[in-house]
């Protein structure tokens, strides 16, 4: 048979649970969509373009991947006129065999957009994962709940902070910015992605100083706030440097996750002699997410895989701010980061970039209170300066959780007076446009 019936299956045919079902929005010049899917679903399982011996009916019975649905865009059932020698489109699910792959994230990917990424538009628009497979992953250590009691934050969305600038800046300048903010009453404060390692300012350097000035803080206002250096790099090295924050008593971390590999913070997270919360942060996420037609949905990128591998925070672009995302998409996200996943702890959304003051009820709005503002200019740029910046966006966060205006806030809040006369109240995206 050409449409062999290893292959080609029902929904109704398969057992859930042993399968992971993959969603995929294909679109390309064919004559055959049933054809060109089921090819996918071969070429990533059992087979090549041409039949090999050793593929028999029961290898790929039992591991081959099976096509279960094939939907053209429009739902074309007896002619197609107007796609006569253009394009054709069609949202295909394919279910390939847990067995081939086990919990292990990399080859899942390698099985379900490895070669195929590279053969046109293919786009992986969702996962969806046995509870076998999940059970392979311990998701967050902490998690909202647990940061919430940690920090002593128990309703309004956490404020987090990074330092500035983001190369350039000596131990001790990371030292005097730490301790401005959080003896303002920051929640969280992180390196920026682009403070590396670097003989003028070592990881160490900055543990040691941060260390001393965060147990001053704590002693002296009861607070605890977290500091997350960037221990990015290589993952011998990723997991030597988590040792040493934990042997300086430094309370967080910070991970480029993409660009070190969701396993390698999977590695951090579950090793429970470092036992420390995480920070993920989204740089590379936009070549793997951005394209209409190819490479795999943001919300499997900055969301599901994000959690699995055990991000307490997740930084990512606000629909609002200066980073181009649809706003459904940044929601989208956030849910994959917060409802219920097997019993999985839950992550901090962390919307981001271009985020201030005034746009606090916007995001709450759309994300309810479980969410970080990571600020940068809405902090720095304050015109009384970064404590006052820190304050602003406390004020915001607590009258919003509790149902104050922010104009009525800032009758009693002088600081965030400055900052919605300056930056305005709501969204504005003017303000982000880099083209001015």
């Amino acid at each position: 048979m050409k449409y062999d019936q290893n292959i080609f299956k029902m929904p109704e045919s398969i057992n859930d649970e042993d399968y992971i079902i993959c969603t995929y929005l294909i679109q390309g010049y064919t004559k055959d969509l049933l054809t060109l899917v089921g090819s996918m679903a071969i070429e990533q399982t059992t087979g090549t373009w041409a039949p090999v011996p050793l593929e028999t009916p029961e290898v790929r019975r039992r591991h081959g991947g099976k096509v279960i649905a094939v939907h053209e865009i429009p739902a074309y059932e007896f002619d197609m006129p107007e796609a006569e020698g253009k394009e054709r489109m069609c949202v295909a699910q394919i279910a390939f065999p847990f067995e081939n792959m086990g919990a292990n994230l990399p080859q899942v990917l390698t099985s379900v957009i490895g070669n195929i990424s590279m053969s046109g538009k293919v786009k992986l628009l969702d996962i969806d994962f046995p509870k076998k497979f999940t059970d392979g992953f311990k998701g967050p250590r902490f998690g909202i709940e647990g940061l919430r009691e940690l920090c002593g934050v128990p309703k309004r969305p956490f404020i987090v902070s990074m330092i500035k600038p983001c190369t350039g800046a000596t131990p001790e300048n990371a030292g005097k910015l730490i301790r401005e903010l959080a003896m303002a009453g920051i929640d969280w404060i992180k390196d920026d992605e682009l403070f590396s390692d670097t003989e003028y300012c070592t990881v160490k350097a900055r543990v040691q100083v941060a260390a001393e000035i965060l147990k001053d803080v704590y002693e002296k206002t009861g607070k605890r706030v977290i500091y997350s250096p960037n221990i990015s790099d290589r993952p011998d090295r990723m997991l030597d440097k988590a040792k040493l924050c934990k042997e300086y008593g430094i309370n967080g971390l910070m991970i480029n996750a993409l660009t070190t590999g969701w396993p390698a913070m999977q590695m951090i997270a579950e090793n429970d002699d470092i036992d420390l919360p995480i920070l993920a942060h989204p740089a590379y996420a936009g070549a793997m997410y951005e394209s209409h037609y190819s490479g795999v949905s943001s919300h499997l990128i900055l969301g599901k895989f994000m959690r699995m591998c055990g991000a307490d925070i997740v930084i990512y672009p606000c629909a609002y701010g200066k980073v181009a995302i649809q706003r459904e998409r940044y929601i989208r996200i956030a849910q994959a980061l917060t409802t219920e996943m097997r019993g999985m702890k839950r992550t901090f959304p962390g919307p981001a970039a271009g985020v201030y003051q005034g746009l606090i009820p916007d995001v709450a709005n759309d994300l309810g209170m479980d969410f970080s503002i990571s600020a940068g200019a809405a902090m720095h740029a304050h015109p009384m300066g970064a404590a006052a910046g820190v304050e602003s966006l406390v004020v915001a966060a607590d009258a919003t959780a509790n149902g104050i205006p922010l104009p009525e806030a800032a009758k009693t809040c002088e600081p965030l007076k400055v900052a919605l006369d300056l930056w305005g109240l709501g969204v504005h995206q003017d303000l982000f446009d880099l083209k001015k």
